[in-house]
């Protein structure tokens, strides 16, 4: 794993009391230089969280500033009712995000409410979590200044077996975008576990959700062919100057190519895609190694937004920006406008870059799957002709039928 330096870590007793998790938290503990270690229970967690003000942030890590990794905090679920949920919540309210309670682990993705409430194209999906918090510290994340970690990952494992049973129609299982378990490996272990748990689920695909280039740990792993990886891959400049503590480009390739190798079907996502000045050299740049080193099933793009003008002035620095995309920054910040939803910059600007990265694309490999992520169904007018795709009928990295079988994922891309 990482090699983790952080003011705490806080075990919770619900973790201690399971052998599985007390296993887990050992080889983690053995990995990390922690200045204190704190044991507690509901009320002491609840305590520390009110202490520290962690129940009253908002904004974007790059307004947090961190000098160090963020606390651990060693958990584990409770697999309780909801009406059980909304009892603990009440008593502790401070306790009611990020799965500080125990949560049970799914979150459903329903495109209904992104197209209503933010104009997003998407699909419908169950997704499920192990954590919320990450080591990357990346300006424009939404995590917090802590690391919820759930440690009793077999009884996750037996209940997704469950769980996807009842759902037949979701071929793919994102696993994890609430953070990147892969910085935590092999210690952890939810890549191998998750890994053989879908190895040999006939029809369903496990996709892993990662920056890093911590792969060692899944080369030998006998996926048969049923886990997918994506990579979020950031230009040299953001990738130096934004998603601070991320491995470099060239380095998330290699992985890439190591895992290619090893019989994994790997995806990209040049996400979240930042105007950083030249913008156009340096994601020209980044199509061109990924193409010459890997050759995924499909490359979803997507331009950076998910916050206010306000939040983005102040977690990232703007002057890395191109011009008239800083200005659009500075006045709509200035004018005191809320929060927009998911698109920030005008459509026209989302869609100059986009256009740009797809063309680049099909220049080199026109056979090559490239799909648009949360943007409107007006850009997928524009855009969908370039990719010979619409938004009733795409694949992207996470659709729940966008698995190993559908017609829309070429198989010879490169050719």
């Amino acid at each position: 794993m990482y090699a983790v330096s952080t003011p705490e870590v806080i075990l919770l007793d619900r973790a201690r009391a399971i052998p599985e998790s007390q296993a887990r938290t050992q080889r983690m503990l053995n990995a990390i230089e922690a200045d204190r270690i704190v044991e507690v229970d509901d009320a002491g967690l609840a305590s520390l969280v009110e202490e520290r003000g962690w129940n009253r942030l908002e904004g974007r890590t790059g307004q947090h500033r961190m000098a160090r990794h963020p606390s651990l905090i060693f958990n584990a679920f409770r697999w309780a009712s909801d009406s059980k949920f909304a009892g603990l919540r009440r008593v502790y309210p401070s306790l009611g995000a990020h799965m500080l309670l125990g949560n049970n682990p799914w979150t459903f993705r329903d495109h209904a409410k992104s197209r209503a409430e933010q104009n997003c194209v998407c699909q419908s999906a169950w997704e499920f979590h192990c954590a919320y918090g990450c080591l990357h510290a990346c300006d424009y994340c939404h995590v917090p200044p802590y690391f919820n970690i759930m440690t009793n990952l077999e009884e996750l494992a037996q209940r997704i077996r469950a769980f996807g049973e009842t759902i037949p129609e979701q071929k793919l299982y994102k696993f994890d975008n609430y953070t990147d378990t892969i910085c935590l490996e092999p210690e952890y272990g939810a890549s191998k576990t998750m890994v053989e748990t879908f190895a040999d689920w006939p029809g369903r695909y496990l996709l892993l959700y990662t920056k890093s280039d911590n792969v060692e740990h899944l080369l030998g792993l006998g996926h048969r062919g049923h886990t997918l990886i994506s990579w979020s891959l950031g230009c040299d400049s953001v990738a130096e100057h934004i998603e601070k503590g991320t491995p470099s480009l060239d380095r998330r390739l290699e992985a890439m190519a190591k895992c290619e190798k090893a019989g994994y079907r790997v995806r990209a996502r040049i996400s979240p895609m930042c105007p950083v000045k030249n913008w156009r050299e340096e994601y020209g740049r980044l199509v061109t190694r990924l193409l010459n080193t890997v050759t995924p099933e499909v490359v979803s793009i997507d331009v950076i937004g998910w916050m206010s003008a306000a939040q983005m002035k102040s977690a990232i620095d703007i002057s890395l920006f191109e011009d008239a995309f800083a200005e659009v920054v500075e006045k709509l910040s200035a004018r005191g406008a809320p929060k927009s939803g998911k698109h920030l910059f005008p459509h026209a600007m989302r869609a100059d870059m986009q256009r740009f990265v797809i063309e680049e694309i099909k220049r080199l490999r026109p056979a090559q799957p490239v799909s648009l992520c949360m943007e409107t169904a007006d850009m997928w007018r524009e855009l969908g002709p370039l990719i010979g795709m619409g938004p009733e009928n795409y694949v992207c990295c996470c659709g729940p039928t966008s698995a190993p079988g559908n017609p829309l994922l070429s198989t010879d891309a490169a050719e």
